[in-house]
């Protein structure tokens, strides 16, 4: 005598795969909503529209001819300019994490010296990171991409 098709096990076997397919889609989904990735610029497309604005602020830099290097070492930051430009007192440092935006933070420098400046981090930070460097009055920026730790003094850009 066959067994009817409900006391045997192909069928249950062949019913299962969709079913647990099913399921490990809505748990993707679940997890998916929970911890989606950050955005280190939240509205991208209105920051592309200011893109212009942006580098103008690199264009100032480089009209002022500023060349400078940055050095991380434990956490402190030192930032040496190569020409003794007229700069503030104080610097901002902008350390933006390429992917967790909850990561980024921002410090000042004080001047230390005639073209140096030495700023205090909270973390020390190891990774893909950008640096902005900017005056208080954000009149022109430079930047770098930094991947840490870095031995040797890093080179901002316009």
């Amino acid at each position: 005598m066959i067994k009817p098709w409900y006391k045997q096990i192909w069928p249950w076997l062949l019913i299962s795969l969709p079913v647990f397919s099913i399921l490990k889609a809505v748990h993707t989904v679940y997890i998916m909503n929970q911890q989606s990735p950050d955005l280190v610029v939240d509205d991208y497309y209105a920051q592309g529209k200011a893109i212009n604005q942006n580098l103008s602020l690199y264009r100032e830099a480089a009209a002022r001819n500023l060349h400078a290097n940055v050095l991380l070492a434990g956490n402190k930051a030192v930032l040496s300019f190569q020409a003794n430009n007229v700069l503030d007192q104080q610097l901002v440092l902008d350390f933006v994490h390429n992917t967790i935006a909850n990561k980024d933070f921002k410090v000042v420098a004080e001047r230390s010296g005639e073209s140096m400046y030495i700023a205090e981090l909270p973390v020390t930070p190891t990774g893909k990171w950008s640096l902005v460097v900017h005056d208080p009055a954000n009149q022109w920026k430079l930047r770098a991409a930094l991947s840490l730790p870095a031995t040797e003094p890093i080179k901002l850009t316009y």
